[in-house]
């Protein structure tokens, strides 16, 4: 596919911050620094960011252009994401099915910041679906 997954420059991040706000997702806390983004002939095509908690990384604001999704964009963003979390990592989302290839597990029990971006999505992200905490253990040597 030749897709290239890096980290925004400047005007790339502006992109990406643009798309966040057409898409819906998380856009609290933004740093330009806790983004990857995807790209296919120069042109920006997904991005995802891996935010820091204390003992845990979220993925968050996962975003794919939506004439290039289901073409295995992000997955490739997720998968690289996954490799570079030196944390275990949490999610919330309402697709799990998605993520349960990539090792992701439903949980019940989960910090308090992942209940409070529960809490921030149910009232400002609205959707028919019901949001879920997934949680992935990361095994280090």
């Amino acid at each position: 596919m030749g897709l290239i997954l890096k980290e925004p420059v400047d005007k790339e991040f502006q992109e990406i911050v643009e798309y966040i706000h057409v898409f819906d997702l998380d856009n609290r806390d933004l740093q330009q620094k806790q983004f990857i983004a995807a790209f296919l002939n120069n042109q920006l095509v997904g991005f995802a960011r891996l935010r820091e908690h204390a003992g845990f990384m979220e993925l968050c604001s996962l975003g794919v252009v939506t004439s290039y999704r289901r073409k295995g964009v992000g997955k490739a963003i997720v998968e690289e994401l996954i490799k570079s979390s030196k944390k275990n990592i949490y999610l919330v989302c309402i697709i799990p099915d998605y993520f349960n290839p990539f090792g992701f597990n439903i949980v019940n029990e989960f910090p308090i910041s992942m209940q409070h971006k529960i809490d921030y999505c149910t009232k400002h992200l609205v959707v028919p679906q019901n949001y879920l905490v997934m949680f992935m253990d990361k095994q280090f040597p």
